[in-house]
Formats: structure tokens, sequence, C-alpha cells
């Protein structure tokens, strides 16, 4: 039978990776506070995710760029600026913007939900497989800023080359408030809730 921290009445702290007796409050070596599992993790990491989600739509829907040439004024949304950069021949750019801003954001809030799932229907299936689902998004989201960081060198690199006269749109707050959404919810989850359902 596999055995946890809880079936050994141990805790870990997660700041100085100390075991201690699960009647400890706080750590010993560190002084932290110590849990077994995260405070709430499920549901702080659902309602964060959610929120995300929200946030996430509107961000790709409405305009995030507004473009403006000497003949033409556009409102685009992320998709049309990618467009925009393909068009005029910036791939390197605008597969980046896409990476960034669209596809990554995308995958760690469905892996987010996935995991979420697999919790509440206490899934064992392929549990190392999940741990390490989850270490691919939290080692990205180390970078999750660069998400910010990309649209301001998106248009700082058309005002550079003269392309156009590049501003951002509400939708970029959306984007922004998404991104952090998508950090904190990565950060509150407690992997160790997967294991827990081979206990049930």
């Amino acid at each position: 039978m596999m055995q946890t921290d809880i079936s050994t009445n141990t805790v870990l702290c997660l700041h100085c990776q100390h075991i201690s007796s699960a009647h400890m409050k706080t750590c010993l070596t560190c002084g932290e506070p110590l849990h077994q599992r995260k405070v709430d993790s499920y549901n702080r990491t659902l309602y964060l995710t959610l929120a995300a989600i929200v946030f996430y739509l509107p961000s790709n829907y409405f305009t995030i760029m507004k473009t403006q040439t000497l003949t033409t004024y556009e409102d685009n949304t992320i998709i049309q600026g990618i467009f925009y950069f393909f068009q005029h021949g910036e791939f390197f750019v605008g597969t980046v913007i896409f990476m960034a801003s669209v596809f990554i954001p995308m995958v760690k809030l469905v892996i987010l939900m996935f995991l979420l799932y697999s919790i509440k229907t206490n899934s064992t299936w392929k549990l190392r497989d999940k741990n390490k689902l989850f270490a691919t998004i939290h080692t990205i989201g180390r970078w999750s800023m660069l998400d910010i960081f990309v649209m301001g060198l998106m248009i700082s690199m058309v005002h550079f080359e003269g392309l156009a006269m590049v501003t951002l749109g509400w939708a970029s707050l959306s984007f922004a408030i998404m991104v952090v959404l998508t950090m904190f919810a990565t950060q509150s989850f407690d992997t160790r809730l997967l294991w827990d359902t081979k206990l049930k």
C-alpha cells in the first residue's frame, strides 16, 4: 500500500523541505507555517483558473492593438495583429506573439482544468504524467510575464521599423489580468492532491 504524509502522520515544509510531525504548526528549521496540504488548494485553484478563462476570452476577442499608418487605421485583435506581422514579413515576431499570447496561456488553462477534473473524479490514471504536466506549466509560469513583455516589444519594433503607429487597446488589460490570475492559480495548486486519490 502506498504511504503518504497523511498516512504516516508527517508534514513536509514546502520552504526548506524539512519533514516534521503532523501535529507541529510551524517548521522547527525555518519557522514557516506547516500544512499537509496547501490551504483550500482545490477551490482557490479552480476559482482562479475560471476567472483566468473569463479574462482570456475577451483578451482574444476584443481590440488589443490599434494600428495607424499614413493611409489606414485598424483595430486588431491578437490574432489579427499576428497576421499583420506575417503580412509585413515579421514572421519571428508574429510567431513569438502567437506562442506567448495565445497558445501557451491556453495550454496552461487546459492543463489546470484537466488536473482539477482528475482530482474531482478521484482519477488515478497516469499520476506521474500528471505531475510532469504540472511541472511543465509551473516552469512556463516563471516566464509568464514574458507575455506582457512581448506586447511592449511588439510596439517598440513596429515603431522602430516605421511600419506603423501602434497603441494597445483595452483588451490588453484583460490579457494582463489573465496572466496574473494564471500565475496565482499555478502557485495555489497542490500536486499532492492528485496522489491523495490513491488513498480514497
